[in-house]
């Protein structure tokens, strides 16, 4: 509650949560895009590793989500979220584990490039990543447990899945 009602209280706060809430998805589909795309360029090795990964992840929570089956904030508190959302399971949070997933193998994938500035582009992403989660929770759309294992789930995630993929295949993403 402390989070939603500083959304709530400061308008900048609930402004900036808002976008952030509402246009990840499609920032997080074009980040994944182009990050699909330098994979293409490093070989067959790392854009294998950048699909299996991040869609497994996906599935992962997904399959979580939907065998938990927790409601929303806002159909528990009977609170007026910032943003309007659909009634669905919200633990773990998708946004964010895929937010985290992207970032970390469009991460990954600059950093094979040595592209200093590129490289610098990914940090961005996963901060904005840190970010689309604690925009879900200020909006009144998830809770912050929700996010705290979207995060986990997207992290741990990735490593387990590149290090199993390098040992299985010698595919990294």
């Amino acid at each position: 509650m402390l989070l939603f009602g500083t959304g709530q209280k400061n308008i900048f706060v609930k402004k900036a949560s808002i976008t952030v809430a509402k246009y990840s998805y499609p920032f997080f589909f074009a980040v994944y895009a182009v990050g699909f795309v330098i994979s293409l360029f490093l070989g067959l090795r790392q854009t294998a590793g950048y699909v299996v990964v991040p869609f497994s992840v996906y599935m992962i929570n997904n399959g979580l989500r939907s065998f938990l089956k927790r409601k929303r904030p806002f159909e528990e508190l009977d609170i007026e979220p910032l943003l309007s959302h659909k009634s669905s399971p919200s633990f773990p949070s998708n946004h964010t584990a895929c937010a985290m997933v992207i970032s970390l193998s469009f991460l990954d994938a600059a950093s094979y490039c040595r592209v200093p500035w590129l490289y610098a582009l990914g940090i961005f992403i996963l901060i904005s990543g840190i970010f689309t989660g604690l925009s879900r929770v200020v909006c009144g759309i998830h809770y912050p447990k929700d996010i705290f294992l979207g995060y986990f789930i997207g992290v741990f995630g990735y490593f387990a899945g590149t290090a199993l993929l390098d040992l299985l295949f010698g595919i990294a993403a």
